[in-house]
């Protein structure tokens, strides 16, 4: 049977105590996160009546509860809907509507937006109903409330064509198109992006800045990093400063970013009399960087390598279906890809 939940089963079954997820003194290992995202499982099918097929929007930033309901979502047998939570109601009437979720979960600071973004497409809010989209509010405190919701053990099987995950287009004109990806896609994808392109093992760290409502940030990080028993550590909100805090901090191996990030680690790197010394930090655990989304300036990229000492690879195009292609070391004209 297929299912992308079946990562994390494994990566439970094989790394139980190692760090999963990390942001800043909140860690989750692979046991708890498994549990936790067994018990959204439960609280999908049992609070909300999620079933099979279902779509289930997720509007949350870079916390540990969006790993726990993406994979709960899946674990389900649903379908995950990842969105922008600085979406605005009428985007977020469009993405319900046009992908036919009938939940979105939505962080704190994007409820508001939610709730009208749902009403506006025919939607009730609070709790579960008959009719219509719910939207369900989240925060910090969520983490600990799911300790106590019900739990769902079984991973449900899914065909491989079958849809896992709607991503919505940002560089299409019109309105954004959703882009359906089936678990054998994104675990394929996982699969070369973790072997092939970064040889990730459970002793890496991963840098997790890139947005994981993004293919990019939800397959080359997550997903990859789960497959391999590595740790994503989050950044909630992306400063250069932050970014460089915890590559020292939690000894971050492999840097994944776009190159607007690159261009502001370089300018902190390199100023002088800014905060805490942020040129003192160690950066030297870093081994791999990655770029995507757009070309990267030649002077950035040789500039970030000396002052880093480490290789990025830059990545190109068909980020929706492929985010994972990129240049091999060393061979800047010989990319390498993934299925689609």
């Amino acid at each position: 049977m297929t299912n992308l939940a079946l990562d994390l089963r494994e990566a439970a079954q094989m790394y139980p105590g190692r760090r999963a997820i990390q942001l800043d003194a909140t860690t989750l290992s692979y046991a708890e996160l498994d549990d936790l995202s067994a018990r959204a499982a439960g609280w999908l099918r049992q609070a909300h009546h999620v079933r099979p097929g279902d779509r289930v929007g997720i509007m949350t930033p870079n916390v540990p509860q969006f790993p726990v309901l993406y994979y709960g979502v899946l674990r389900a047998g649903g379908v995950v809907v990842p969105m922008n939570p600085l979406l605005k109601a009428r985007e977020v009437a469009h993405y319900l509507g046009d992908s036919g979720a009938r939940l979105v979960i939505a962080w704190e600071s994007a409820a508001s937006e939610a709730s009208a973004g749902a009403a506006t497409a025919g939607a009730t809010t609070g709790g579960a109903t008959t009719g219509g989209t719910v939207a369900v509010t989240i925060g910090p405190a969520t983490l600990g409330e799911a300790a106590a919701w019900p739990t769902w053990p079984e991973v449900i099987p899914r065909a491989d064509d079958d849809t896992a995950v709607i991503l919505y287009t940002s560089g299409t004109t019109g309105t954004p198109k959703g882009a359906e990806l089936t678990h054998a896609n994104l675990h394929r994808n996982a699969s070369v992006t973790a072997t092939s392109l970064l040889s990730l093992g459970p002793q890496d760290v991963v840098m997790g800045c890139l947005p994981l409502f993004h293919s990019f940030g939800q397959t080359c990080g997550l997903n990859a990093a789960v497959l391999s028993g590595a740790c994503l550590t989050l950044i909630s909100r992306f400063s250069a400063a932050t970014a460089l805090q915890v590559i020292g901090r939690d000894r971050v191996t492999v840097f994944e970013g776009v190159p607007t990030m690159y261009v502001a680690m370089l300018h902190e790197a390199v100023s002088s009399g800014t905060g805490t010394a942020v040129t003192d930090v160690d950066t030297t655990s870093l081994r791999l960087c990655v770029s995507g989304g757009a070309a990267l300036p030649v002077e950035v990229l040789h500039g970030f390598e000396k002052r880093f000492g480490t290789v990025i690879l830059e990545g190109y195009g068909l980020s929706e279906t492929s985010p994972a292609g990129h240049c091999r070391p060393g061979s800047r004209s010989a990319p390498t890809t993934t299925p689609r």
